[in-house]
């Protein structure tokens, strides 16, 4: 048994071996010169790709190191905004149920009341059901869109309707 694995372990060095000495009778009759210089110009190929190896493994485990911690991160980033969603949605819940129509006129109105560019712009707000109604004229575009915006960001606020208008222009088609 042990005599025909050892017959099995030398066949492909046999096998190379009979390559070898075919790929040699066969240069050497077909103009060695040629295949000498091309097996050469092979065999140094070959070195300098083995030597090369060791190199090209140690920069693909590096970066496949770096490519596992990003997707742990990102994994860890997906998680945090999951729970950040889920305590948003219980808190607007909680909010919702707290959130009157007074206590968010007095909410929108302390923002407007805030806010640096607001403060001498003469915006109203009303609010029914918590859907909030803005009201009033601003010298600029942006004035509006940024009372609106700090509308919409107090909690329990439903939505904001605009009728804020800018001073020179004609009104919005409601």
């Amino acid at each position: 048994m042990s005599r025909i694995r050892d017959g099995r372990a030398r066949a492909p060095a046999r096998a190379r071996f009979r390559a070898l000495l075919l790929a040699g009778l066969l240069a050497a009759s077909c103009g060695g010169d040629d295949e000498e210089a091309r097996l050469e110009a092979l065999s140094q190929e070959l070195g300098t790709l083995r030597e090369a190896q060791p190199e090209l493994r140690s920069r693909l485990e590096e970066r496949e190191a770096t490519a596992k911690a990003a997707q742990d991160e990102l994994a860890q980033a997906r998680g945090a905004l999951r729970d950040s969603e889920k305590r948003i949605a219980e808190i607007e819940k909680e909010v919702g149920a707290h959130a009157t129509d007074p206590l968010l006129f007095r909410m929108i109105q302390k923002q407007l009341l805030d806010d640096d560019d607001l403060e001498e712009v003469a915006i109203s707000a009303r609010v029914e059901h918590g859907v909030v109604t803005l009201s009033g004229v601003v010298p600029e575009a942006e004035l509006r869109e940024r009372a609106v915006k700090l509308a919409e960001s107090v909690p329990g606020v439903v939505s904001v309707q605009d009728r804020i208008q800018v001073a020179g222009q004609k009104p919005a088609a409601p």
